[in-house]
C-alpha cells in the first residue's frame, strides 16, 4: 500500500497491471477497495491506478477549513492529478463512481488537456442536482442536507454509531445488501474516526457551495475529450 505527499497531502493508491494509464475513484463512503474485483479484469490491458480520496481510506483528513474548501471536488482532484504526474502520466483515462465521478468531472474540467477519455458512473452534475431536487429526492439522499450542516451537528449524531449510519447509506441505493460490499471490512476500519466523520461532512459542506458554484463556471462549455 504504498502512499505519496503532495503538497502536505498524504495520498494513498495502488498500481497494478501494465498499459495505457487508467485512474479509478471510488464513491461514498467507501475506500479504493471498491475496485479490488475489478482491478485484475484490466490489468491485463491497463496500467490501472486506484487511490483513496482526500478524507477517505488511508489518504490524509485535514482538518476542515471554515468554508470546506479543502474538501472541494477541485482540491480532491488536484491531489489525484499531482499523484498521476508523480507517477509519471501526464495522460491517463479516468473513471469515477459516485462521489469519484464527481471528482473526475471536475478533473476533467479544471484540466482537460490530461484526460484521455471519461466514464462517470452514477451521477448527474452536481449543479443540476441541487437544482432540481424534490422531496422524494431528498428524502432517497438525505445524506447530502444531514452532513452539509453545519458543524459539529451531523459529526455528532454519525459518532455515536458511524457502522450503523454509513451501512445505512450503502443499503440506500440499489437494493443491494450489506454481504454484497466486497470491501465493507475496509470501509468500516477507514469510516471510524473522528478525523473521516468530520472530513466526509466537510465533502458534502463543500458540495452544496463551492462545487455547485464551480459546476456553474463551466456551464455550457463543451468537453473537448471522449466521456
Amino acid at each position: 500500500m504504498p502512499d505519496i505527499i503532495l503538497d502536505g497531502v498524504n495520498v494513498a493508491y495502488d498500481v497494478a497491471g501494465s498499459g495505457p494509464p487508467v485512474l479509478l475513484l471510488h464513491g461514498f463512503p467507501e475506500t479504493r477497495a471498491m475496485w479490488d474485483q475489478v482491478v485484475p479484469v484490466l490489468a491485463g490491458e491497463f496500467t490501472v491506478v486506484t487511490a483513496d480520496l482526500r478524507g477517505y481510506g488511508a489518504s490524509a483528513k485535514p482538518e476542515p477549513l471554515e468554508d470546506a474548501s479543502n474538501y472541494s471536488f477541485r482540491a480532491m482532484g488536484g491531489d489525484l492529478l499531482g499523484l498521476m504526474t508523480a507517477l509519471g502520466f501526464e495522460r491517463f483515462h479516468l473513471v469515477g463512481h459516485d462521489r469519484g465521478a464527481r471528482v473526475a468531472y471536475r478533473m476533467v474540467r479544471d484540466a482537460t488537456d490530461r484526460i484521455s477519455s471519461l466514464a462517470l458512473m452514477d451521477i448527474v452534475p452536481t449543479d443540476y442536482l441541487v437544482e432540481t431536487c424534490d422531496f422524494a429526492m431528498a428524502k432517497s439522499y438525505f445524506h447530502w442536507s444531514f452532513m452539509a450542516q453545519p458543524a459539529p451537528f451531523p459529526e455528532r449524531l454519525i459518532g455515536g454509531d458511524p457502522d450503523y449510519y454509513f451501512e445505512t447509506c450503502l443499503l440506500g441505493w440499489g437494493g443491494a445488501k450489506l454481504e454484497d460490499f466486497q470491501g465493507l471490512e475496509a470501509y468500516r476500519s477507514a469510516w471510524a474516526s473522528r478525523e473521516a466523520i468530520a472530513a466526509m461532512c466537510a465533502d458534502y459542506r463543500a458540495g452544496v457551495t463551492i462545487d455547485v458554484a464551480h459546476d456553474r463556471d463551466d456551464r455550457g462549455k463543451v468537453l473537448d475529450c471522449p466521456a
